[in-house]
């Protein structure tokens, strides 16, 4: 299938790549507090192992490499999240370059964590209740 290929899974890794530099960027300039990689390998971890809600993943037993987890699963969500929007925008018909279709499908991404992810994690929405400092 064409959406597979290289060039695709390239937008994906570059996608990622983006967030993550303007993250840092947003972190540096303190308009947002990180949450550690770590937790989140953590969390990816605990979700491959059945278990995807906690009252508070910072007190779950670290794992082993939770860095060397969360970085991976982070760029494979990036591509499978670049691949459903090639996906999507085929199937509606659309041009991938449409600016206002890009920008609105990376907006609504940012949905998964605030609304998944952090409650998962027992920080509520939008990781309100996350820990001090993030």
């Amino acid at each position: 299938m064409w959406v597979l290929g290289f060039r695709n899974v390239f937008i994906g890794i570059v996608a990622t790549f983006t967030m993550d530099v303007l993250t840092a960027l947003t972190i540096k300039l303190r308009s947002i507090a990180p949450l550690s990689p770590r937790m989140i390998g953590r969390w990816f971890a605990s979700v491959a192992r059945g278990k995807a809600l906690h009252a508070d993943i910072g007190q779950v037993a670290p794992v082993r490499h939770e860095l060397v987890i969360a970085v991976p699963v982070h760029y494979l969500i990036g591509i499978t999240l670049a691949l459903a929007y090639l996906l999507t925008i085929s199937a509606l018909g659309l041009s991938p370059c449409n600016p206002i279709a890009a920008l609105g499908f990376g907006l609504c991404t940012n949905l998964l964590p605030w609304l998944i992810m952090f409650p998962a994690m027992g920080y509520g929405w939008f990781g309100a209740q996350g820990p001090p400092g993030a």
